[in-house]
């Protein structure tokens, strides 16, 4: 470790009652040296290591520090984590940018299926659930650490980790205890509605020192914060649209059955609650000192409705206040994943063994209110007919009603296995050598 380096660690342990702080020397059972640094164990590099032993760039939260910051999604704990930002339109649909580095487009319809994989990849556990423009935004329940490992990190995390990794480390069985809390909690989001969380864990050994399951459930619900007000949306003859087309033309066309629409029927406060809730069951047997088997099942639902944007302008041009949209049709997101994995840890001669594989199953439905595009350079090509476009052309258009919305519906899989071997940790030179594939 250089000496900038350890001039940062002992600012952070200074600072530990901070949050920036508690980033880097959060809470740990143990202190690794006389001056009060405290130890975290991190796996970046495929092996477990003290995290001031890793020669990359890294930063963990560990699950105190999750506990103390009071965070528990991606959008809650990226604002304490440096060089890491995001630019996104709502929960699980962000980009994330490490260093400032990041590929794809953000917020558009179809970006799941259409946009670039992204170059910073998120893990859980063992497994990548990389979809551009999606971030697999996993609810920190019972999680023992996540690491930001800042790039490139292709050679340990495969393609998508250029930039970097986000890894969300899962509290595994532990064989020798029984163990269980539950944590409950009720506040208030600002200039918004009520929010109420509750989650349980359970850590249950079977055959003790053999055989233990854990398990945890949740469920959070977060009041909305937008609203959308009473609003009409009236073509006009400066809308974009025709006016580029017909810009040559001695006189511009107007809809003659155009009317003014409302959305009194979608009028509302706090209209974008999320809810996320969710459920995972690990169980770990322990064949012998050297071979141990580890299964585990998550299932989560993360269930967004309404929009998380505001507007300066109503649909007619009307100044609006701060967190406030005008939307004529219903808006929601629901991304649900299930993933099954395992892990086979064992000892060949003297060089640990490692085989990993797991299937994630990703199902999103997402639908958004598409009104504002009618004033757009194309609407009236997608919602009109029987104008000319010609300069000097004539014909009147007519169109359809500018009511219009737009549905994404995406089932995404990865299977991965993966195989290392590696030498142990007390050996002077150290290797690692694997294979793996992915579908």
């Amino acid at each position: 470790m250089n000496s900038s380096q350890k001039l940062s660690y002992a600012i952070a342990a200074i600072l530990s009652g901070s949050a920036m702080g508690a980033v880097h020397a959060a809470p740990a059972a143990e202190t690794s040296d006389s001056e009060g640094i405290q130890e975290i164990t991190v796996t970046a590099q495929r092996r477990s290591e003290n995290m001031q032993d890793v020669p990359i760039s890294i930063q963990a939260l560990t699950s105190e520090t999750l506990t103390q910051l009071n965070v528990t999604t991606f959008d809650d704990f990226v604002k304490f984590v440096p060089n890491v930002s995001t630019a996104g339109s709502g929960p699980g649909q962000n980009s994330i940018f490490m260093r400032g580095l990041s590929v794809g487009v953000t917020g558009q319809q179809g970006t799941g299926t259409t946009g670039p994989i992204p170059n910073v990849a998120v893990y859980l556990d063992e497994i990548s659930g990389a979809l551009p423009g999606r971030n697999m935004d996993v609810y920190a329940a019972d999680i023992e650490r996540i690491e930001v490992l800042e790039g490139p990190q292709g050679t340990l995390f495969g393609s998508g980790a250029q930039a970097g990794v986000l890894r969300y480390i899962t509290n595994k069985p532990k064989l020798d205890k029984v163990e269980g809390n539950v944590n409950a909690g009720y506040s208030y989001t600002a200039h918004g509605d009520p929010n109420s969380n509750v989650d349980a864990t359970l850590n249950l050994p079977i055959i003790p020192d053999t055989l233990a399951i854990r398990g945890v459930i949740y469920n959070d619900s977060r009041g909305g914060y937008i609203n959308n007000v009473p609003a009409t949306f009236t073509r006009s003859q400066t809308d974009e649209g025709f006016y580029n087309y017909i810009k040559g033309a001695p006189s511009r066309i107007l809809p003659t059955d155009s009317v003014s629409i409302n959305n009194a029927n979608f009028v509302g406060n706090a209209i974008n609650p999320v809810t996320y809730s969710g459920i995972r069951v690990s169980g770990l047997y322990k064949i012998n000192d050297d071979w141990d088997v580890l299964l585990t099942q998550s299932y989560q639902n993360m269930n967004a409705q309404g929009v998380f944007y505001q507007m300066p302008n109503s649909s007619d041009g009307v100044p609006l206040q701060p967190l406030q949209v005008t939307v004529f049709s219903p808006s929601s997101d629901k991304d649900k994943f299930e993933n099954t994995s395992w892990t086979v840890n064992g000892k060949i001669w003297d060089l640990k063994a490692i085989y990993t594989g797991a299937y994630l199953v990703r199902n999103l439905d997402q639908r958004n209110d598409y009104t504002s595009y009618a004033r757009g350079v194309y609407a009236d090509y997608y919602q009109c007919y029987g104008a000319s476009h010609s300069a000097g052309g004539t014909g009147t258009a007519k169109c359809f009603s500018p009511v219009t919305s737009w549905r994404e519906q995406l089932r995404n899989t990865h299977q991965t296995h993966e195989f290392r071997l590696s030498t142990p940790d007390d050996w002077r030179a150290r290797g690692i050598i694997g294979a793996f594939w992915e579908n």
